[in-house]
């Protein structure tokens, strides 16, 4: 449970049922196979992707000790509900498990991105 509320932080802020609904995503995800280090280099990734200036340069992580890896690539930023928001395909492998996915950030407030939730547009 705690590595459950770690990742929930992580990925921003969930009530009520969503929080259920996140706890099971992320229990059945190759993220809940990672340890403290793991989601450390990943987050690290995921805050260079959020600041840099290109779209599609792959940032890519790994953490040598576990294994475990992932790529972030920054795609196209966009305005929603007066945020400054951005798009990232993030790619992570843990042993011979992949999960993968596109997802909304944005600044809320300035300087501070947090995770809005899953993209559906085409990558």
């Amino acid at each position: 449970m705690k590595k459950l509320m770690a990742l929930t932080l992580l990925f921003g802020v969930f009530t009520g049922g969503a929080m259920a609904a996140v706890g099971k995503v992320l229990t059945d995800s190759v993220i809940a196979k990672f340890n403290e280090s793991d989601l450390a280099l990943m987050t690290a990734t995921v805050d260079q992707a959020l600041k840099a200036d290109k779209d599609g340069e792959k940032l890519d992580w790994k953490n040598e000790k576990t294994g475990a890896s992932g790529q972030v690539t920054p795609l196209a930023r966009f305005q929603a509900n007066g945020l400054a928001c951005r798009r990232l395909r993030v790619v992570n492998h843990y042993r011979q498990q992949t999960g993968s996915g596109v997802y909304r950030y944005c600044e809320k407030p300035a300087g501070q991105w947090k995770l809005v939730g899953p993209d559906k547009a085409p990558a």
